[in-house]
């Protein structure tokens, strides 16, 4: 059989060590997790926790609760896990825990403990919060737990502090320290570390209240080493990162908020006492700080020494932060930022330090400075800005005998355009710092400006020493060549007489101009006396590089300045008197640190005349002012302001002046009457706005010079909002004009025509710049009408609306033609009428530079009566203006309705179907002259020519001719027996004569053929004067019923009575057919006659006109024939009729007091006679008539007739044959006697 191989009999052994291995390896997993559950059976939770709680409290001599659980560990290591857990506050504080923890575990390892050695393992502490509280007295709450001894002193046990595997999360601090007023509280910490020596380590913190309103984030990581035998701590290569935000302003006026980002590497070496920062980089927006330092001999002795480099965007946002202006803009950056792009309150987690690119407008500076106890010693500094470089070296010593030495350099810098504070931007007073040390300072500038004024040379020099400072000498090279020195001494405070420790003298005299101030100054203030003399001041300030004001105004000023320096820094000129010109300003100034406007004012003159003032040349450039400027807000009166023509008067403005701003609120001024007030607001950029207000003014004062004769009290608002422009000029304008009132009053000729409700609006749009102004205007005029006058032609509600582009020049003249568009309406609501008509009209404007204008062709629209209107007038003619209108085709039936005027139901179809109107003439501001007329209605025609005076249709003169006119056609008459009875009442209704008072009218009328009243008019002239309350009318014609007419009512209406002559005459008329057609009597079948009638008459009202008729007529008819009607035999349905031939016709009246007399009433024929005699009684409308009548062969009829004009009743005795004849020849003629002298009686009624 095989024999088996040597090394197979091991096999069992190797395989028992793995085993044993398992086994003490679950023997220890077994111990360490049954030892702590035996250790907790046997003790008991709450056991535990009581003894832990007592151990603590014992330890620390604080009352220590353990709200949560406690429990331990032995292996690895000891260990102790607890939470949450809080120690009490010490005795004489709130009751508030000084420390809680919301977990703590610590380990310690356990062999060293054979050798009595405590070492901790790990320590895990999370949510730990530590209150920490000073008194104003001094006390401490955690004073007691520092003295705590040793526990483990004289056990043999020795403690050995290894900072390994530490784990600090979520930890929170607040230190509340009532003798500064002030709390630190920190965080968010947290600590974590490594194992061995030297270890890593990381932490980080959040604190605030490091500086006021400040907060600090801050990030450590590096590696530290831990001599536990010395308790030293060293740090190598560590890196620090931090942000500092603060919102609070750095300085006065300084923005928030303010970031502060920096990184550097730490190293501390215990053993050299050496501390050293490298590769330093600090940061704000647009500011760079680079470098080293290092601190040596610490902590005894320490010495510093550094080299670093500053570099900055002038334009960076570092100027808000630090409340600096800056340099070459207008504006003030000290506003908070843009709320729509918030920035972090803290540093984010990923920031970074990169290297930002270069950027124009840089300045850089390198410094060296060393320090030790002795003194600090800048040993270079190097600033290089955009314009301009600055060298500088000095040396300050401290101790008993403090010095201050130094010189400084600048050359090529415009001071102007560097960033200053904002504010007042002035010096404090002297404090006492400055005379307590030996002081030496060397100023040179070369090649320098402060604003516009450059200065080529200047030095100065700055001693002290025993309490006497002196800047002394003081020089600078003006423009021109003139010096400027100043001489000041400053002594000591606390002067023997406790007045004033510093004489200050100072005088400059540039261009003939002499400045002086002579006072005394001290650290609390300052008093003395300013003058100012100057032939030309704009001279001597183009010297000092201010141009821009205007030349040849000599001006004198004085007055006391007194100075309390801050804070609050105050200074005040009082009993100002200066002369500009010929105009005397008074008052005081002030000037306060702590107010926002800074310079204050109280100011009054008696005139200022922009007028003699000469023109202030143009800035070659815009002017940029200084955000650190201070402001100006005041009071200036002003008596009387005259220029441009206007004048207003006891002006009261408050004024605030600064970084370039002007705004003016005008309290109280006197303008046109009225009461001026508004605001005028001017920004740096060139921005202007107003708005203004005009009450009571008065119109005829307001416009004056535009030749209308307007009165009455206006009230006004303007506008005007302008961007400015680089040239000077307003730029973009946006301006408006409102005036209104209740009432005008438009005076013509001694005449007030009442306007009721003005109304106007102007407004702008445009650009004005270099070349002059160009935009658009529109103009809204508006008025309720004029309440009476006949001038207004009833027209009420008028709105107009000019809309046209506008280009003019610097001098306000139109440059181009100006092209526009005008739209009308208005209501007319003719005398006698209840309804409005609409008018409107449309059209192109146009106006040139030489002063022409045109209107037209204006599309008119009249109540549905359209028309095309032309207003002209060329460029330069003296002549007045010209007008055309042409209505081309007239719809009476629809134009009339739509006027309100109703159609006569019985109006032919063929009447007022078609009408025209064309007139042409001038115009001017007394009158409408119309030259040539045309109108036409149906066949009518008229032609002619007129004036209307005063715009009035009822005064001017008038000539027109008329072809043919049917009046009867468009109102037949009705035919009647008898004018209709008037009531009593209505004649006794006064009679209104004020329109024959105001007419001053001459119109003289020809016609062709007129039929009025049934009456035909063949070739008859019309005039009608009126003048004064006087009027004639006269009508004349040679064609009158184949005979001649003339007829002349004369009247006097200058009284309250009405007193007029008529005058009627008829000679050699066809009387049958006159008669038919006038009088209506159809009895006379031919005949010549002759009616002649005198009349006059008196009365304010129909009743007395009619009582008060006097005056005689006569009628005579020859060679006619009567009409006999023979009722009782009718041919055909009609009376039989029966002509009888007469002779003469005739009867002659005498009227007196309202009643005619007849006593001559004839008929002569060859077959009978009438005579007889009556009266006629206009007043009651009755006639009382005797007759007698005969034939030819014997016997008498009397006969009477009595009764009512209209239907009197014949009285005869009809028995006889001749009785009943003579009834039907009396029957047929009775009525014509006392329908003529109705007719004409009732001429003046008409």
């Amino acid at each position: 059989m095989p024999t088996p191989p040597p090394d197979a009999a091991p096999a069992p052994r190797r395989s028992r060590l793995p085993r044993l291995a398992a086994l003490l390896l679950g023997l220890v997993i077994i111990l360490a997790v049954a030892l702590p559950l035996a250790a907790r059976q046997i003790i008991g939770p709450t056991r535990l926790k009581a003894l832990t709680e007592q151990a603590l409290t014992d330890a620390l001599g604080r009352q220590v609760t353990v709200s949560g659980g406690v429990s331990i560990t032995l292996t690895p290591w000891l260990g102790l896990a607890m939470g949450p857990v809080s120690v009490a506050n010490a005795p004489g504080f709130d009751d508030e825990p000084m420390l809680t923890a919301g977990r703590l575990e610590m380990t310690i390892r356990m062999l060293p403990l054979l050798a009595k050695v405590v070492s901790p393992g790990s320590v895990r502490v999370n949510d730990l919060v530590v209150q920490l509280v000073r008194t104003a007295d001094g006390r401490t709450n955690w004073g007691d737990l520092t003295a705590l001894q040793d526990s483990t002193t004289g056990s043999g046990w020795t403690v050995a502090p290894q900072p390994r595997d530490i784990r600090l999360e979520n930890i929170a601090a607040r230190l509340t320290d009532a003798t500064t007023g002030r709390t630190l509280a920190v965080t968010g910490a947290r600590l974590r570390t490594g194992l061995g020596q030297p270890f890593a380590f990381s932490a980080s913190f959040t604190a605030a209240g490091v500086l006021p309103d400040t907060s600090l984030e801050c990030h450590l990581q590096g590696q530290a080493s831990f001599d536990a035998a010395t308790g030293r701590l060293g740090l190598h290569r560590t890196t620090v990162e931090s942000g500092l935000v603060t919102n609070t302003p750095l300085r006065p006026g300084g923005a928030t908020p303010a970031r502060l980002v920096s990184r550097f590497f730490l190293d501390y070496d215990p053993a050299g006492a050496v501390l050293t920062l490298t590769d330093i980089d600090s940061r704000a927006p647009g500011l760079r700080l680079t470098g080293r330092a290092t601190v040596a001999d610490l902590p005894d002795a320490p010495k510093l020494q550094s080299e670093l480099a500053l570099s900055a965007d002038m334009a960076g946002n570092w100027l808000d932060m630090l409340g600096l202006v800056r340099p070459d803009t207008p504006e003030s950056l000290v506003a908070p930022p843009d709320a729509g792009n918030p920035r972090p309150s803290s540093l984010p987690a990923s920031a970074s330090l990169r290297p930002a690119p270069p950027e124009p407008g840089q300045a850089t500076a390198a410094v060296t400075v060393t320090a030790d106890a002795a003194g600090c010693t800048l040993e270079r500094l190097d600033l290089r800005l955009p314009e301009g470089t600055v060298q500088a070296t000095g040396r300050a010593t401290f101790g008993d005998a403090p010095t201050i030495v130094a010189a400084v350099t600048a050359a090529d810098i415009p001071f102007a355009r560097l960033p200053r504070p904002v504010g007042n931007g002035g010096w404090a007073a002297p404090g006492a710092w400055l005379f307590k040390p030996t002081l030496d300072v060397q100023a040179v500038l070369h090649r320098c400006s402060l604003g516009g004024l450059v200065i080529a040379e200047a030095a100065a020099s700055l001693r002290g020493a025993g309490g006497l400072v002196r800047l002394y000498p003081a020089t600078a090279t003006l423009p021109g060549g003139s010096v400027a020195s100043l001489d000041a001494r400053l002594t000591a405070p606390g002067g023997q007489d406790g007045g004033p420790d510093c004489d200050i003298t100072a005088a400059v005299e540039p261009a003939g101009a002499t400045l002086r101030f002579s006072g005394r100054l001290d650290a609390t203030g300052a008093a003395g006396t300013v003058s100012l003399a100057s032939p030309d001041p704009g001279a001597a300030a183009k010297a000092l590089g201010l141009p821009g004001l205007p030349p040849g105004l000599a001006t004198q000023a004085k007055g006391q300045v007194t100075w309390l320096p801050g804070p609050p820094g105050k200074w005040a000129v009082t009993g100002l008197e200066a002369k500009v010109a010929e105009t005397v300003l008074r008052g005081q100034l002030g000037y306060n640190t702590l107010q926002p406007a800074g310079l204050s004012f109280d100011l009054s003159a008696d005139s200022l005349d922009f007028d003699r003032f000469p023109p202030t040349p143009p800035a070659p450039e815009p002017q940029t002012a200084s955000a650190g400027t201070p402001q100006a807000r005041g009071r200036l009166r002003l008596d009387q302001i005259a220029g441009r023509g206007l004048e207003v008067r006891n002006a009261v403005l408050e004024l605030t002046l600064g970084h370039g701003n002007m705004a003016a609120v005008i309290d109280a001024a006197e303008l046109f009457g009225g009461k001026l007030t508004g605001t005028v607001e001017r920004q740096n950029a060139g921005r202007l706005t107003a708005a203004l207000q005009l009450a009571g003014a008065e119109a005829s004062k307001l416009f004056a010079k535009t030749g209308l004769p307007l009165a009455g009290p206006v009230t006004a608002k303007a506008s005007l909002e302008a961007g400015g422009a680089a040239t000077g000029r307003l730029g973009n304008v946006a301006a408006s004009l409102e005036a209104e009132s209740s009432q005008l009053f438009l005076t013509r000729n001694g005449k007030r025509l009442p306007v009721a409700a003005p109304k106007a609006i102007l407004t702008v749009k445009g650009l004005d710049n270099a070349d002059g102004f160009d935009g658009d205007a529109v103009l809204t005029l508006a008025t309720a009408g004029a309440d009476g006058g006949v001038g207004t032609f009833g027209l009420r509600d008028i709105r107009l609306n000019l809309a046209a582009p506008v280009s003019l020049d610097l001098a306000g003249r139109l440059k181009d033609a100006l092209q526009g568009k005008l739209d009308a309406t208005a209501l007319l609501r003719p005398s006698g009428t209840t309804r409005d008509i609409r008018l409107s009209l449309s059209g192109p404007v146009s106006a040139d530079p030489a002063g022409g204008f045109s209107v037209g062709d204006l599309a008119c629209n009249l109540g549905g009566a359209l028309a095309t209107a032309k207003i002209w007038r060329k460029a330069g003619d003296t002549a007045p203006t010209q007008f055309s209108l042409d209505c081309a085709n007239l719809q009476p039936r629809q134009v009339l309705p739509a006027w309100g005027v109703a159609l006569p139901a019985d109006t032919p179809a063929d009447k007022l179907a078609k009408a025209s109107l064309t007139a042409s003439g001038t115009v001017d501001d007394k009158a409408i002259a119309i030259q040539k007329l045309a109108a036409s209605l149906d066949d009518t025609h008229v032609t002619g020519h007129g004036v209307m005076d005063r715009y009035d249709p009822t005064r001017g003169k008038w000539e027109l001719s008329v072809d043919s006119l049917d009046l009867d056609a468009y109102a037949p008459q009705k035919p009647a027996a008898a004018p209709p009875a008037v009531a009593a009442a209505e004649r006794r209704k006064p009679l209104d004569f004020k329109t024959l008072r105001e007419m001053a009218l001459e119109a003289k009328i020809h016609f062709g053929w007129l039929k009025k009243g049934n009456v035909t008019f063949d070739a008859s002239n019309a005039t009608f004067l009126a003048k004064n309350g006087l009027f004639t009318f006269r009508q004349e014609s040679s064609h009158f019923y184949s005979g001649r007419l003339f007829t002349e009512v004369r009247g006097d209406v200058r009284d309250t009575a009405l007193k007029t002559v008529i005058e009627l005459k008829l000679e050699g008329i066809e009387i049958a057919r006159f008669l038919k057609d006038w009088a209506e009597g159809d009895t006379l079948a031919s005949g010549t006659g002759t009616f002649v009638v005198a009349a006059r008459t008196s009365g304010a009202n129909e009743e007395e006109l009619r009582g008060n008729l006097a005056g005689n007529g006569s009628l005579q008819v020859t060679r006619g024939e009567l009409k006999v009607r023979d009722n009782d035999h009718k041919t055909g349905g009609q009376p039989s009729e029966e002509r009888i031939p007469f002779d003469i016709f005739s009867s002659t009246w005498t009227a007196r007091g309202g009643v005619a007399h007849s006593d001559d009433f004839r008929i002569e024929s060859p077959r009978m006679l009438v005579a007889g005699k009556g009266q006629v009684d206009l007043r009651e409308e009755t006639i009382n008539l005797s007759l007698t009548a005969s034939l030819t062969g014997g016997g008498q009829v009397p006969a009477t007739i009595i009764g009512p004009l209209d239907g009197p009743k014949l009285t005869i005795d009809r028995s006889r044959i001749i009785g009943d004849m003579l009834y039907r020849v009396l029957q047929g003629i009775v009525s014509i006697p006392g329908k003529a002298v109705t007719r004409i009686l009732q001429l003046p009624l008409q």
